[in-house]
């Protein structure tokens, strides 16, 4: 399988350009292309921190990773979502596959999220103890990953505490978490080192708090 060697995939931006990814298999890229993707891991590495292992592999379709990686730090970062409500729509999308869950369970920890809740979404059920409008959230992000059409019940109880900006932009995050954990399991992408998920975590933290 062509794959990015994953032994440097965390490119940590400190002010300086990131690491330079490297293709296993020689001669994959033209020059354009090796321009693009290097702007590209740029633009990844101010948003995320780092490259990720699943982001160095899409990187094999320089001009793909470059559309991918502007609906994510959209969802990440320019939506109207609390980045509590992220997180809770991004474990149920990726609650079936472990990269996924790895990197976000963490995440939603950090935003309150208990054991026990995250336990009840992993079995694929709604916490009884969130809020109303959290609630609502994961029936909806459900709904979705499993790839149902939508009750009536559920779009009321959406439109009852969201906007339809917000709405749209949980779902663009649930389309793209799904995406995420499809890649990870279609592309055999390794988890990055325990040390590299503890950075991703702080510096999302560090983000957050501006």
């Amino acid at each position: 399988m062509l794959r990015l060697d994953h032994q440097r995939a965390v490119c940590c931006y400190t002010g300086v350009e990131p690491e330079r990814a490297v293709i296993s298999d020689k001669g994959l890229l033209s020059a354009e292309d090796e321009a693009r993707l290097q702007a590209t891991l740029r633009r990844i590495a101010e948003t995320h921190g780092y490259v990720s292992n699943l982001m160095q592999t899409v990187a094999l379709a320089p001009d793909g990773l470059a559309a991918f990686a502007a609906l994510a730090a959209y969802t990440r970062h320019g939506s109207q979502l609390t980045e509590r409500q992220k997180q809770l729509a991004i474990l149920i999308a990726s609650r079936d596959v472990h990269y996924g869950w790895a990197h976000h369970a963490p995440q939603a920890r950090a935003e309150g999220v208990t054991e026990d809740q995250l336990q009840r979404l992993r079995e694929g059920r709604t916490p009884r103890d969130l809020t109303a409008s959290e609630q609502a959230l994961c029936e909806y992000a459900f709904e979705i990953a499993y790839g149902r059409r939508l009750p009536l019940r559920v779009a009321d109880q959406m439109h009852g505490h969201f906007s339809p900006r917000q709405i749209v932009d949980l779902a663009l995050l649930i389309a793209h978490a799904m995406s995420v954990a499809a890649l990870a399991l279609g592309l055999d992408v390794p988890l990055e080192a325990p040390e590299v998920l503890r950075f991703e975590l702080e510096w999302q933290q560090r983000r957050a708090a501006g």
